[in-house]
C-alpha cells in the first residue's frame, strides 16, 4: 500500500530550505564583531565576506551534480546525510578561531545546503500533487522569508553572550534535534518522479531563448536583494549602534519588508510582469538612497525596510514567470537554472558592494551607487512595458499555454 504524506511530511521537507537561510541572515549582525577581530589579516574584509557568502556559491556550483547523489543512494539517505554534516560543520565555527578554518567548514556547510535544498523540493514533488504540491512548492519560499525576520533578532541576540559572533554558530548543532522527524516520517518513494533527470529529457526542446536571460536576470536581482541582509550591519554599527543585539533587531524590523513584498506579488500577481518588475525596483532604488542619504539608525531602517519590499517582490516574481514559461517536465531544469542564478547573486553582491566601497569611499556612497543602478534599471524596465511584446506579458497568460 502507498503512503500517503500530509501535513507533517509538508512541514519537515518545508524545513529545510530554512536551513539555508540561516547561512546568510544568522551570521549578519555579528559581522562587524568578527571583523574587528580579524582586522589584523590581510584583505580581512574580504575573507569575513566569504565567511558569509561562501556557502552561497557551493551550492550554485554543486546543484546541478546533486542528481548524481540521489540517484546512488536514495532521497531519503542523502537528505538525513546533509543534515548530520551540516549539524558538524555549521557548529565548528564554534570552537575555531583561525578564519581559513572557518571558511573551510563554511564550505562544507554549503555541499549540504545544496543537497537539502534540492532534495527536499523533489521529495516535495513525488510525496504531493495538483494544488497540494503547488501550496507547499510556494510555502517553501514564502515562509523561508518569515525564518529569516526571527534569525536576525535570534543571531543578535546570540551575538551578545559570552563566546561573541562564536555563538550564534551553535544554532546549526541544534539542527539535528530535527533528525529524527527525517528519519521516522520520511520515506524514500517507490515510484519517485526524477525530477533530477528533467534537464535531459527536456534539452532538446528547452526554450533556452527565453529562459537564460530570466535566469541572468535573477542573477542580478539577487545581488540586489542581498545588499541589505549583508551589509545593513556594518551600517548600523558605523551609525551608533553598538551591540550584537541592537543590530539584530533592527536587521529584523527592516527585514519584515521581504514577507512583506512576496505578500504584495501574490496579491497583484496577475497585473502585467513589467508593471510588477519596474516596482519592485523603484523601491529597491528608493530604499538604497533613503539608507545611502541617512544619517541616524531609524531612518537606515526605514530605507532598509523599503528596499526590502522591493526584493520580497522580485525574487518570487522572477521565479513564477520561469515556472510559468515551461511545462512541467523543463521544470526541475527551470528551478535548477533559478537556484544557480540565485545563489550566485548571492554570492558576488558583497564583493561588488566592497569593490564598489573602496572605490566610492565607503559603504554608504557604494550603496548609493547601487541605487542609481536600481533607478537605472528601472528606466529600462518602463521603456520595455511600453513595446508591444514587453507589455503584454501577463504570468497568467504563459501558464495558459
Amino acid at each position: 500500500m502507498t503512503r500517503q504524506a500530509g501535513s507533517l511530511q509538508g512541514w519537515i521537507l518545508t524545513s529545510s530550505p530554512w536551513m539555508t537561510v540561516f547561512g546568510v541572515v544568522l551570521l549578519s549582525p555579528v559581522l562587524p564583531f568578527m571583523m574587528k577581530d580579524f582586522a589584523h589579516l590581510p584583505n580581512a574584509q574580504v575573507l569575513v565576506t566569504i565567511v558569509l557568502a561562501g556557502p552561497a556559491v557551493i551550492i550554485a556550483l554543486l546543484s546541478p551534480f546533486v542528481g548524481v547523489l540521489v540517484r546512488r543512494f536514495g532521497r531519503k539517505n542523502s537528505l538525513v546525510a546533509a543534515i548530520i554534516v551540516y549539524a558538524i560543520a555549521g557548529s565548528a565555527p564554534v570552537w575555531l578561531n583561525d578564519i581559513y578554518y572557518i571558511i573551510a567548514s563554511r564550505m562544507v556547510v554549503g555541499a549540504s545546503e545544496a543537497i537539502l535544498t534540492a532534495v527536499a523540493t523533489v521529495l516535495t514533488v513525488d510525496y504531493f500533487s495538483g494544488r497540494a504540491r503547488e501550496r507547499w512548492l510556494a510555502f517553501q519560499f514564502g515562509s523561508a522569508s518569515v525564518i529569516a525576520v526571527i534569525a536576525f533578532g535570534l543571531g543578535g541576540a546570540l551575538g551578545g553572550l559570552a563566546w561573541g559572533w562564536h555563538t550564534p554558530f551553535l544554532v546549526y548543532g541544534f539542527m539535528i534535534v530535527l533528525l529524527p522527524l527525517f528519519i521516522f516520517f520520511l520515506w524514500e518513494p517507490a515510484n519517485p518522479i526524477d525530477q533530477f533527470s528533467e534537464a535531459a529529457q527536456g534539452s532538446k526542446s528547452f526554450p533556452w531563448r527565453q529562459i537564460a536571460p530570466l535566469w541572468l536576470m535573477t542573477m542580478v536581482a539577487s545581488i540586489a536583494f542581498y545588499v541589505v541582509p549583508v551589509q545593513l550591519s556594518f551600517i548600523l554599527n558605523s551609525r551608533g549602534l553598538l551591540t550584537p543585539e541592537s543590530i539584530g533587531i533592527a536587521s529584523a524590523i527592516a527585514n519584515l519588508g521581504v514577507p512583506l513584498g512576496s505578500y504584495l506579488f501574490q496579491a497583484f500577481a496577475r497585473q502585467p510582469v513589467m508593471r510588477l518588475l519596474s516596482c519592485g525596483w523603484v523601491l529597491l532604488a528608493g530604499g538604497f538612497a533613503l539608507v545611502s542619504a541617512a544619517s541616524t539608525p531609524p531612518i537606515t531602517v526605514v530605507g532598509a525596510f523599503i528596499a526590502c519590499v522591493g526584493g520580497g517582490l522580485v525574487i518570487p516574481l522572477h521565479l513564477t514567470w520561469i515556472m510559468s514559461r515551461l511545462p512541467f517536465e523543463q521544470r526541475g531544469l527551470g528551478s535548477g537554472g533559478f537556484a544557480g542564478a540565485f545563489y550566485i547573486g548571492q554570492f558576488f553582491s558583497p564583493i561588488i558592494a566592497g569593490i564598489l566601497a573602496a572605490g566610492a569611499g565607503g559603504l554608504d556612497a557604494a550603496v548609493g551607487i547601487l541605487g542609481w543602478v536600481a533607478g537605472a534599471a528601472t528606466l529600462i524596465i518602463l521603456v520595455c512595458s511600453l513595446t508591444p511584446l514587453g507589455g503584454n506579458i501577463r504570468l497568467e497568460l504563459a501558464e495558459a499555454k
